[in-house]
């Protein structure tokens, strides 16, 4: 998720019970935006653990970052057999994983980018809130999940179990030549200064910056990042239906070798911002698969009772005008490879097992 640098993370849930509540939720139906939501105080003290990085206890499908309300592609009309058209979010709409929790039970399972969460212990996954409430649980108990990968079906039991803490998202180590493969599955506040300290005497060739399964984060955080390559300048629009911007990178280039990206499927949101500005300003090229298209900004509304609302207050586009959005990015070389959905991936990698990472060192060498 982007995270609008003037504002917090945040998420929907079950509404709080009351009268107010429910005009709100039908003032949200009317606007018919999906992505503007009403959540309570107290599932949004779970969201900021989930999405701050810190220790929980969970499948490894963390709320907005992982997981998303989205339109399933080539979809239509999409119903789940026995269940009222009532159940509905919207045509074509179910929760859709986005990626799953580096080393979680989630994970393990195999669960990958575009499977649909249907079901959740026999319950219509048709809510994100609601489906948030039933995967959180104590550490031990199990929920039974059904799901559907390219229109079949699945079933699959995971156990929660406490996850540890995140960290700064950053790993890093050195590949054969001098290449460096800096690998940022995330954005927070520690993430720049912890990418920047990885740069530190290792920039002789060039850097593979692994943005795989990275589902995004802060906004300052990613332009700070971008800035470590690009320095400052812009790199986005920024669309709402109150306000335009660009937004600019930040900092000094810490960079002088190659870039090279690697994203895939599960490359959303800021994480599509740095990938766009690195292709778009020409500095280096992006390898791998099309990305989320997740490009959205959020602004937290805190009301009175401790409940917050969700805005989704613009859009992220590319400079020239290019939806991001709905659309993704298409890396200039293709690689695909169906094990780069599994987190985490080996940092530094193989290139003897890692084709997308194999393709972009022989880019780098080559220069």
């Amino acid at each position: 998720m982007a995270k609008h640098p003037r504002g917090d993370r945040l998420a929907n849930t079950v509404s709080p019970p009351g009268s107010r509540s429910s005009r709100i939720q039908d003032l949200l139906l009317t606007l018919g935006d999906p992505s503007t939501r009403l959540l309570s105080a107290e599932a949004w003290t779970a969201f900021l653990a989930e999405v701050s990085g810190a220790a929980t206890v969970g499948v490894g499908l963390r709320e907005l970052l992982d997981v998303d309300d989205a339109p399933v592609r080539d979809s239509g009309v999409v119903t789940i057999e026995g269940e009222p058209a009532r159940a509905r979010v919207a045509p074509g709409r179910f929760l859709v994983v986005i990626t799953t929790q580096p080393g979680g039970p989630a994970a393990r399972a195999g669960i990958a980018p575009g499977d649909v969460l249907e079901r959740i212990d026999g319950e219509p996954a048709f809510d994100l809130g609601e489906s948030m409430a039933r995967l959180r649980g104590a550490a031990g108990t199990e929920v039974r999940l059904e799901l559907r990968r390219e229109g079949q079906p699945q079933t699959l039991t995971l156990r929660r179990e406490a996850l540890p803490a995140a960290g700064n998202h950053v790993r890093s180590g050195p590949l054969e030549g001098g290449i460096v493969h800096l690998a940022i599955d995330g954005f927070s506040n520690e993430t720049p200064g912890a990418a920047e300290r990885a740069l530190q005497g290792g920039d002789s060739r060039g850097v593979v910056l692994d943005l795989r399964n990275n589902p995004g984060g802060a906004v300052d955080a990613a332009l700070a990042v971008a800035g470590l390559f690009l320095g400052e300048r812009d790199l986005v629009r920024s669309i709402g239906r109150l306000e335009r911007s660009v937004l600019r990178s930040t900092g000094t280039q810490r960079t002088r070798g190659r870039v090279a990206v690697l994203v895939n499927e599960g490359s959303a949101s800021a994480a599509e911002l740095v990938a766009v500005a690195v292709q778009d300003s020409g500095r280096g090229r992006v390898f791998g698969g099309r990305t989320a298209g997740k490009a959205l900004v959020h602004v937290p509304g805190p009301l009175d009772d401790g409940s917050v609302l969700l805005i989704s207050s613009a859009r992220l586009v590319r400079l020239d005008g290019r939806e991001i959005l709905g659309r993704g990015l298409t890396p200039d070389v293709d690689v695909p490879w169906s094990g780069s959905v599994h987190p985490p991936l080996d940092v530094p990698g193989d290139v003897a097992r890692d084709p997308q990472l194999a393709a972009a060192v022989r880019w780098i060498r080559s220069g």
